[in-house]
């Protein structure tokens, strides 16, 4: 991102988030929530692993390709300029391969194996690294930047079907009562993560339709700083998920606690990343982008979703809870309402006030997402989550913001090396990690 940001300037970086925005939105189509249902079942069931990967691998690439050309012939439609259909087109093949990397993750999450996929997407993500490098210094422009994705996503690909091959063997496989339990097992979820995706995404493309492209560049940014915030505890929910799936398959009476403690971890990250973000959104765009990106619209929108952001992971937590008990179904109307209000603000706020109120409205519907996937959990759990961690939190992050707030037009690096050593002091003081409870529980493997 920093390359590319200095690279091709705010308009032109515009275009290339919009072109992974806007594919990403129909990568859902090909998904199908096959992945999570993968998850669930390889846990629950290893020794179909050969038989259910084989399957899905074929049957992902063929949705795919359904998926990119549907994209391609939509983007016809919108106003669009023929720039930005071409790098619609160039994405969708990395969409293809990731979502053929995805089959193979799913065999390494369900056995707590994620370090096989740390390895495939480190050494993927290098070689994309390398081609960006390449595509600046050769001054390839707009189309060599969307490529690089797709050289990334080939070898991550690769080194993740080599894993892949010392746990099962892995071979394209054609049965259609396989693709037909895959689709019918996943329908349901793929629908709220159809919804979810367009939840995610609609702000983009709505800012696309009335804003500048150089405004789509500077929402990108914050977009893609915030995503890099919240990647840490999503990967720790990656691998807690099958954890999960297995307690309530066995109505293990430590479900419960297993949750708690996840959702106390969330709420001290998020009280962090919230305070952090709206004392630092400006250090972090001049340190990802440059102070070309950082006007007062940016900060702004960055502070918002991280604020957003600080609520993702534990809204996930909720979520794959929910999945695990095979009550996605019940949670589809909390999606269908976050949707209908994530849109309707954004079509009545964007057009006059741009990236700041798309930012708001994200905000907003995660807000309303905590709050119906709590009611939820309490009805199909049977136990409420406590927040008793939060107070805590809160004090911490108070003394942090103090810290902060004289320097905030520092250096993002230190800055950010300060207030969390401030934050993780004054937790602990007040009591707010507790030394013994990971040793009290030892959730196994």
């Amino acid at each position: 991102m920093a390359i590319l940001t200095r690279y091709l300037g705010a308009r032109r970086y515009g275009q290339y988030g919009l072109a992974f925005s806007y594919t990403q939105l129909f990568g859902v189509l090909a998904d199908v929530g096959m992945f999570t249902v993968m998850v669930r079942e390889l846990s629950k069931a290893p020794e179909r692993t050969e038989e259910l990967v084989g399957n899905a691998f074929t049957l992902r690439l063929a949705l795919s390709v359904v998926a990119v050309a549907l994209a391609v012939g939509v983007s016809l439609a919108l106003p669009y300029t023929g720039s930005v259909r071409i790098a619609i087109l160039i994405a969708g093949l990395a969409l293809c391969l990731d979502l053929l990397v995805g089959s193979l993750t799913a065999v390494f999450q369900a056995r707590l194996l994620m370090g096989y996929a740390v390895i495939a997407q480190v050494l993927g993500r290098v070689l994309a690294l390398g081609a960006v490098g390449a595509v600046a210094a050769l001054g390839l422009g707009l189309y060599g930047a969307v490529a690089t994705a797709s050289l990334g996503a080939a070898a991550t690909l690769a080194i993740s079907g080599g894993l892949a091959r010392r746990l099962t063997r892995v071979r394209p496989r054609f049965e259609r009562r396989v693709w037909r339990q895959l689709l019918v097992a996943s329908a349901v979820l793929g629908l709220a993560l159809a919804i979810n995706q367009v939840y995610l995404r609609a702000d983009t493309l709505i800012i696309s339709l009335y804003r500048s492209y150089r405004e789509v560049g500077l929402y990108a940014v914050g977009y893609r700083i915030a995503d890099l915030v919240v990647a840490v505890p999503a990967v720790f929910l990656a691998s807690v998920f099958p954890i999960i799936s297995r307690y309530v398959a066995a109505e293990e009476p430590r479900l419960g606690q297993v949750i708690q403690l996840v959702a106390d971890a969330f709420m001290i990250l998020g009280a962090a990343i919230a305070t952090g973000g709206a004392l630092l959104a400006r250090p972090l765009i001049k340190l990802a982008a440059g102070s070309a990106f950082a006007d007062s619209d940016a900060v702004a929108s960055l502070a918002l979703l991280l604020g957003a952001g600080a609520l993702v992971s534990l809204n996930g937590l909720f979520g794959f809870a929910l999945i695990a008990k095979a009550r996605q179904a019940q949670a589809l109307w909390l999606n269908v309402g976050a949707l209908a209000l994530n849109l309707s603000l954004n079509f009545i706020l964007v057009p006059s006030l741009g990236i700041v109120a798309a930012a708001a409205t994200t905000l907003a519907g995660e807000v309303l997402i905590l709050g119906g996937s709590f009611l939820l959990m309490r009805r199909h759990f049977g136990f409420f989550i406590h927040f008793r961690i939060l107070p805590r939190a809160l004090l911490a992050a108070v003394a942090m913001g103090a810290a902060l707030w004289p320097l905030r037009h520092g250096p993002a690096i230190p800055l950010t090396a300060l207030g969390a050593a401030v934050y993780l002091a004054v937790l602990w003081a007040v009591g707010g990690i507790d030394r013994d409870v990971l040793r009290r529980l030892r959730v196994p493997a």
